[in-house]
């Protein structure tokens, strides 16, 4: 298997592995994070497709995870909000958790593909998608820590009107 082959399968894989995750999802939130990092995946693989076929090959920047995150919850009311962390935190940790080890995994991946070839153009698509699985890494870390941190928030005087001086 060439380095092409790997990181398609790869690729492949982790679509899958999302689009199975959001499949099964409770809440539209995680579903709508999940889908779109599975679409991300899904760009990488045709990113390295045609590279592979040597097609003109587009490695923006994609904002596909990124673009339009922060109004997935504007949707929901404040109520609905509170009565739900409960549930939503349980449910969305530990597969934030796991989405998290296949990104630094995909990381891993990328770097050392990149220092096992002498190919200025397949250092550069390396380059890129380790680039883009470390965003998406750094989203993964922002949201468990939100997560994480959620009965603090919740219970801060500042959120909580009983509490309030």
């Amino acid at each position: 298997m060439d380095i092409f082959d790997f990181a398609l399968k790869m690729e492949l894989d982790g679509e899958k592995y999302y689009r199975e995750l959001a499949k099964n999802a409770q809440h539209d939130e995680l579903r709508v994070v999940l889908d779109k990092l599975a679409d991300d995946e899904q760009r990488h693989y045709d990113i390295i497709k045609a590279f592979q076929e040597q097609a003109q090959v587009d490695i923006s920047d994609s904002d596909s995870l990124t673009g339009g995150m922060a109004n997935i919850f504007a949707n929901r009311s404040t109520a609905q909000n509170t009565g739900d962390i409960p549930k939503l935190k349980d449910e969305q940790i530990d597969i934030y958790k796991a989405a998290l080890v296949k990104e630094n995994e995909s990381i891993a991946v990328y770097d050392n593909l990149k220092t096992k070839t002498d190919s200025p153009d397949i250092k550069a698509i390396c380059e890129k998608l380790a680039n883009e699985e470390k965003r998406h890494a750094q989203i993964l870390e922002t949201i468990i820590e939100m997560l994480n941190n959620v009965n603090d928030w919740v219970e801060a005087a500042e959120f909580n009107p009983k509490r309030a001086f």
